[in-house]
């Protein structure tokens, strides 16, 4: 063979994705009893990561859309000042 190939792939990655990925690795271990007992337990850790990263998305989503709502009742009261304001503005124009 004229390659040698690396045992690590993960020393092929950035010290920071190596770093993420282990953190996703701790994170999954709480599936361990589950993904142990799969037939194919390489293809089970997966799913889990897949599983928990899910789970991850989820919260994110739920933030978001709370920052959003209060966002937009917050913009929505200004609007509504700035109209109460043209009407007055033109209310006394018109007086």
């Amino acid at each position: 063979m004229l390659f040698s190939t690396a045992k690590d792939w993960k020393e092929f990655l950035t010290t920071e994705d190596e770093e993420e990925l282990n953190n996703i690795l701790k994170r999954i271990s709480k599936y361990r009893g589950a993904y142990k007992n799969a037939d194919d337990i390489k293809l089970a850790q997966l799913w889990c990561s897949i599983l928990e990263l899910r789970k991850e998305n989820l919260i994110l989503k739920k933030k978001l859309a709370r920052i959003e709502e209060v966002f937009e009742n917050m913009f929505s009261k200004v609007f509504e000042q700035e109209k109460e304001r043209r009407d007055l503005a033109k209310s006394l124009e018109n007086f």
